[in-house]
């Protein structure tokens, strides 16, 4: 069960995101949400040397230390608006704040929720993206700009047989067995390819009907096979995306993760768990 949601937020448009579907959640499972403000451009620490691509270091701007109080204020204000009514509730933020403080409350918390990146024209490729992903060693909810509301009732599975698929089913239990639609949708692939029936018949045994579902991406590459997931999720209206994470330690793209993932963080209109 969640009862304690890690919510991040650097200031800019991820606040709102961030904050809504982490309200979202803990409405859904009567959870806390911890709200923490990270300063823009950290760096240093056990996560720090590795959360961009050379790609992506570029982008950050440098900003004034008159701009990062605003983004704090604007964490802040995000938070009494969004978050602070919720029981539990916490806020934290330092001007010493690094990656390792999100680590370190993330590996605490049962998910940890971010912004989705690519909004903020400050920090158009967040370091706590990687780092969230690949560090807390839990799932990692990406919130889009519209974070929805009510019960995630319709959840789409993005399923390859990998054990990055397996770790996000895993984590995603406790949704999948609130919602009234679930759907194992394989791409680029045949369902006995990835063993999908294995997986329908142990979600079974949870008291979970899951459905499979195989498209056909119509190109190899892992950017056209994001895209194809994300337009499936999004035509058939669903109010959860879940998937693995790949990429690090393989070709760096955008904010160091590999193709598939880079394109679905990025472009996602529904809310997307990950884990890694």
């Amino acid at each position: 069960m969640i009862r304690s949601i890690l919510a991040v937020s650097e200031g800019g448009p991820d606040a709102v995101m961030s904050f809504r579907l982490a309200s979202r959640v803990a409405g859904v499972f009567g959870g806390a949400v911890d709200a923490l403000h990270l300063p823009v451009g950290l760096s240093g620490g056990i996560t720090g040397g590795l959360a961009m691509s050379g790609e992506a270091m570029p982008l950050v701007m440098n900003l004034d230390d008159e701009r990062l109080a605003e983004r704090s204020k604007e964490s802040a204000r995000a938070f009494k608006e969004v978050v602070a009514s919720i029981k539990g509730a916490t806020y934290s933020e330092a001007e010493t704040a690094t990656l390792d403080t999100m680590v370190a409350m993330g590996r605490c918390s049962d998910i940890v929720v971010i912004g989705r990146p690519g909004t903020d024209p400050e920090n158009v490729a967040p370091a706590t993206v990687e780092a969230a992903l690949y560090d807390c060693a839990r799932a990692v909810m990406v919130a889009p700009p519209d974070a929805g509301t009510g019960a995630f009732g319709s959840v789409v599975v993005a399923w390859n047989a990998s054990f990055q698929a397996a770790r996000a089913v895993e984590y995603a239990l406790p949704f999948l067995l609130k919602a009234t639609k679930v759907t194992l949708l394989v791409v680029g692939s045949t369902p006995d390819d990835v063993g999908a029936s294995y997986l329908v018949r142990n979600l079974g045994r949870q008291g979970i009907d899951a459905k499979v579902d195989a498209i056909d991406p119509g190109a190899v590459s892992a950017r056209a096979r994001g895209r194809a997931l994300l337009g499936y999720a999004h035509d058939k209206a669903a109010d959860l995306l879940v998937m693995g994470a790949y990429g690090r330690g393989q070709v760096l793209s955008f904010l160091g993760l590999g193709g598939a993932t880079a394109k679905v963080i990025s472009s996602a209109r529904v809310p997307l768990l990950m884990a890694h």
